[in-house]
């Protein structure tokens, strides 16, 4: 997998270390604060989300005004790179720590399981593991809306990846037009991927309004 695709890991696993958290603390009075704080964490999670989207869109736009209306090429390719560049660190910022955040979600579930078992009353402890079940409902919803991203984002990532090598490399009239029909297919490949960024954003917004205490 690379760095760009893996980084989509860590928003799901974010998500995962939120709730194990809530689950770890779901028996002690400092429940409430633990679910406030899983809620903004993975409110966080959806807003890299929408950044990242935006980013795509930012880029696919400077791609296009560069062979669609070429002007100053020079200084248009410029802002290419720049954006390219920005989506490029901005997945790179967190494909480092993806393996080891999900990991450490497994970990907090795996916690939240013990801490469970150990319930005195059984009507409680059959409770608890519903509300259990019920967050690894959410958890595999959202993985497996990961997985469409990541699918979705394969191709865009291959179209950037030949266009960045073609223009690199001429930059000429002649150059530009050979990529306009692949920057119109990135567009179109943009598309699905952004697509699949808002709806998985709108997961983990559901889980985090979920996971707020009740409004008295």
């Amino acid at each position: 997998m690379t760095s760009s695709a893996r980084s989509f890991v860590l928003v799901s696993a974010l998500a995962v270390a939120g709730l194990g958290l809530v689950g770890c603390q779901s028996t002690q009075s400092p429940a409430l604060q633990q679910a406030s704080t899983a809620s903004l964490s993975i409110d966080g999670a959806a807003d890299a989300l929408i950044v990242a989207r935006s980013q795509i869109a930012a880029t696919t736009a400077a791609l296009r005004n560069l062979v669609d209306r070429p002007q100053d090429t020079a200084a248009q390719y410029k802002v290419v790179q720049a954006e390219l560049a920005k989506l490029k660190e901005n997945t790179a910022k967190i494909a480092a720590a993806a393996d080891a955040v999900r990991a450490k979600g497994d970990a907090y579930l795996a916690d939240w399981a013990k801490q469970v078992a150990v319930i005195p009353n059984a009507d409680l402890r059959e409770a608890a593991l519903t509300r259990r079940g019920e967050v690894s409902a959410q958890l595999q919803t959202i993985f497996k809306s990961y997985q469409d991203v990541k699918a979705a984002y394969g191709p865009l990532e291959t179209d950037l990846a030949n266009i960045r090598a073609a223009l690199g490399s001429d930059l000429s009239a002649s150059g530009i037009d050979a990529v306009r029909p692949f920057v119109a297919q990135a567009t179109n490949h943009a598309e699905p991927v952004k697509a699949a960024l808002l709806k998985l954003a709108g997961e983990f917004r559901a889980v985090s309004t979920a996971l707020q205490p009740a409004a008295k």
